[in-house]
């Protein structure tokens, strides 16, 4: 009988224990579970990014033969939502082959958040007829450190010649006033006095009233003249 009842005691330590060990293991489980979680903001890392829709892509100037002095003036949005550190404008001429850099300052008098401007450069152009192309690029930096680049942007500025019309491709549809005013009312009054002329040494004789009534006619035509 007491051998039984040591067997049953070792049976029942045996399963006891694990037991604990189980459940020692899910309160410690559950103190886990229910401590404060940590929270972490997720920064970007692709760099600032570019609104190109402030600078025109084509300028035309008035016509005109005078020599005129412009200013290339770089304009761009950039947004970041950690912060835009640096921007950079490119620019160069078609002509050239070397860039030349410099940095821009947020424009706080348009109103346009992230507006950022330079006026790098003035130049004159002479002549009637020309065109200038400007190539143009950003650069920007954020707080983080993240560079990007924009997109290449082109902007001509074109100057046309003054109008003037050719005689010898536009057809003249215009009306001579000096015809009108002067040769017909002359070439009327020729006619009326050869009329005149010629009835009198026909009939060696014209009747006043006929006589009154060619040079009166005469004289109406003649009247602007």
């Amino acid at each position: 009988m007491r051998r039984t009842m040591a067997v049953v005691w070792v049976i029942a330590l045996t399963l006891t224990v694990p037991v604990l060990l189980v459940s020692r293991a899910g309160e410690v489980g559950m103190t886990i579970e229910s401590s404060p979680s940590s929270s972490f903001q997720v920064c970007q890392t692709s760099g600032p990014s570019f609104d190109l829709t402030l600078m025109p892509g084509f300028v035309d100037l008035v016509p005109g033969s005078e020599p005129v002095t412009l200013i290339l003036e770089l304009r761009v949005e950039v947004t970041d939502p950690d912060g835009v550190s640096v921007v950079i404008g490119s620019y160069k001429n078609e002509s050239s082959s070397e860039w030349t850099n410099v940095t821009m300052l947020e424009d706080l008098s348009t109103g346009i958040p992230d507006d950022y401007v330079a006026e790098p450069l003035n130049y004159t152009m002479v002549g009637t007829n020309w065109l200038v192309i400007w190539y143009v690029i950003f650069h920007a930096n954020d707080s983080l450190g993240n560079w990007n680049t924009s997109d290449l942007h082109k902007m001509s500025v074109c100057r046309q010649g003054l109008a003037r019309q050719d005689s010898s491709t536009t057809p003249n549809n215009t009306i001579d006033i000096t015809a009108i005013t002067v040769v017909a009312p002359a070439a009327a009054l020729v006619v009326g006095i050869t009329s005149l002329l010629y009835m009198i040494s026909r009939h060696r004789r014209c009747p006043p009233v006929l006589t009154f009534s060619v040079l009166r006619a005469a004289l109406e035509f003649a009247k602007p003249w």
